[in-house]
Parts: structure tokens; sequence; C-alpha cells
């Protein structure tokens, strides 16, 4: 809803890399089977990346796709500009008409406001490195009793509810 399907896609792409290629260069078939991301629609947004200058692409054996920047050093919010633009998520209507704007409002026009600049502000501050640790943390949990994946809060510095024995 947020974000197009496009930023999503690169979102976690960009986090696998942050992930696992810190060594070397990740190909496009790894990410796009471990992320579950159809590998021609990945192999086009890590180009438009590339032109972006967020990450390098190296051809030949051994090739395959790095950050130009430490993941501590990328921000989402670059990410989201660099597929979305953040300026769309700005002006962007909740309810759908033409721009969101503060002199002709929706009736969700408040409360979107609040929300968007919260969020905004979120991801200006979030690192593609807190990203890659909140995966990490989370494909290394247990599956959960109910046979779901793992729980969904588990977040880094965010404690643990208490357990109910």
């Amino acid at each position: 809803m947020f974000f197009s399907t496009s930023c999503e896609y690169a979102l976690r792409a960009l986090t696998h890399l942050a992930l696992y290629g810190k060594d070397a260069p990740v190909q496009v078939k790894d990410i796009a089977e471990t992320e579950g991301i159809p590998r021609h629609f990945l192999a086009k947004i890590l180009n438009q990346l590339t032109y972006k200058g967020m990450v390098r692409a190296l051809r030949g054996p051994g090739g395959g796709f790095l950050l130009t920047k430490p993941p501590h050093e990328v921000r989402v919010v670059e990410i989201v500009d660099a597929i979305d633009g953040i300026d769309n998520i700005r002006n962007r209507c909740v309810v759908g008409l033409d721009e969101c704007r503060d002199d002709a409002h929706c009736p969700m026009h408040d409360i979107w406001k609040r929300f968007r600049e919260t969020f905004l502000g979120n991801v200006e501050e979030l690192a593609l490195s807190d990203m890659a640790d909140t995966m990490e943390m989370k494909r290394n949990l247990p599956p959960t009793e109910e046979g779901g994946d793992r729980p969904a809060s588990v977040q880094p510095g965010v404690p643990e509810p208490p357990s109910e024995d």
C-alpha cells in the first residue's frame, strides 16, 4: 500500500546485499531465490539502483551486485526515493485525490498528514543496517507454536513480552 512493489523488492534486495554481500558480489538468481522476487523484475530494479549509484554491478564469473556504501550509511529514505520518489509519498492523497494539500483537503487529511510525517521521519533515520539486523534476528528465531512463521513484532532493542508461564 505504501510503497510500490518495485520499492518493496528493492528494500528486500538491498537488505539481502547488506547481509550476504559484505565480502563478495551476490548474483541476481541468489537474491531472487532467497527473497522470493521474480528474477527478471529484480534484474531491472538492480539496474535502476546501479544507475542511481546505490549498487555496483560486476560482470563475468564471480560477478553480481554489491552495495556502494556500507549498510549503516544507507538510509531507507534513499532507497525509497531512488525507486518511488519521496515526493510521491509526501504529495499522495490517502483517498486518491490529485494531491495532498492543506488548502483543499480530504476527510482523512489531518490524520494522514500526521501519520505520513511520523513515518517519513522514521524512514529518514532508519539505516539499511537496521533492516538487515532485524531480518537476521527474525530468520534466527524458532517457529512459533501456532505453526506460524515467526513473531511479527520482533525488532532490535525491543524487549520480548513476558512469558505466560
